[in-house]
């Protein structure tokens, strides 16, 4: 992990954060259809990267690679899926189970890199998995929720994109205008593909056809643009960024603080009357201690080994 990781972690896990809590809060509050707002977020943030990163050295040669296509279509289907799944369940209980993500991308990481986790390390994934299950057993209907599937394949998504991200040429050149090129690039591939996968479930019958007076909306508009501009494309950056920086599954690792920041800000937001309170019981505290307790074993036995790796050369 590069000595610069750790201040783009913290910035992409904040980023996240208020861009989810305002995401909820607009939502809610002006009662948007989810699925054109996250478009117009995810279309307006890639044209306003590509556009500020006039004179990358990268053009439409990223197209052309075949990992650009591959982060795109994980990033839609993370998209999709997670949308998918806050019909069943909060946006603090997909958070909680997300969880799982870590030690997934640790034994992602373990097969196909061969990097083996300490015992140490291997100790805190215990009570990550048991903070993921004690949050599904809370979901309505417990495991038989469809949100769990619909979490579960969002994560393998998350972990796919990721991978792909921190060895992607164009994510780990010096020059930032190539980095914002490629998000732009991604953002946009994603938006497209997002709008493709609503008319298919239209079509199929599995979701409503688009409503044009809905889609008229200046408040939809002035609230996925200004988003998009401010937000999403920021977090999408910082994202990539830091699975390229750090490691996936450091990235994975600290984004454990996400749904916590997360549930802190729409506190916040709550007290100023603009969203809902978070829905927060004895079961997602005993999820939060668990998810807590063994992501802070997790970052430091890994902290340790790499510590232990530089001294031994």
């Amino acid at each position: 992990m590069q000595k610069s990781a750790v201040p783009v972690l913290i910035s992409s896990v904040l980023t996240w954060a208020l861009l989810l809590v305002c995401s909820r809060a607009l939502i809610i509050g002006l009662s948007l259809d989810p699925w054109m707002f996250t478009f117009l977020q995810m279309g307006s943030g890639g044209l306003f990267f590509i556009v500020i990163s006039r004179g990358a050295e990268v053009g439409v040669s990223a197209l052309w690679r075949l990992d650009t296509w591959l982060i795109g279509i994980f990033r839609i289907g993370t998209a999709a899926l997670y949308m998918a799944a806050l019909i069943h369940v909060d946006v603090l209980q997909a958070g909680f189970f997300g969880s799982i993500g870590v030690p997934m991308s640790a034994l992602a990481v373990c097969l196909l890199f061969h990097r083996q986790p300490t015992r140490l390390e291997l100790l805190g994934h215990i009570p990550l998995v048991a903070g993921s299950v004690t949050t599904a057993f809370g979901f309505d209907g417990s495991l038989e929720n469809p949100a769990l599937f619909l979490l579960a394949l969002s994560q393998v998504c998350v972990l796919s994109a990721s991978l792909f991200a921190e060895r992607h040429p164009h994510m780990m050149a010096l020059a930032p205008r190539t980095r914002l090129r490629l998000t732009g690039i991604v953002l946009l591939l994603t938006a497209i593909g997002f709008a493709v996968w609503r008319i298919l479930q239209s079509a199929a019958g599995l979701a409503g056809d688009a409503d044009v007076a809905e889609l008229m909306r200046p408040e939809l508009w002035a609230a996925g643009l200004g988003l998009g501009i401010t937000l999403r494309g920021l977090a999408t950056y910082l994202g990539l960024r830091a699975a390229a920086v750090a490691g996936t599954h450091n990235y994975l690792a600290a984004a454990l603080a996400l749904p916590i920041v997360g549930a802190v800000l729409e506190c916040v937001i709550a007290t100023y009357g603009y969203g809902a309170w978070p829905n927060i019981g004895l079961l997602q505290v005993a999820a939060g201690v668990l998810i807590v307790s063994g992501g802070i074993v997790v970052i430091y036995a890994r902290k340790r080994a790499g510590k232990m790796a530089t001294q031994a050369t």
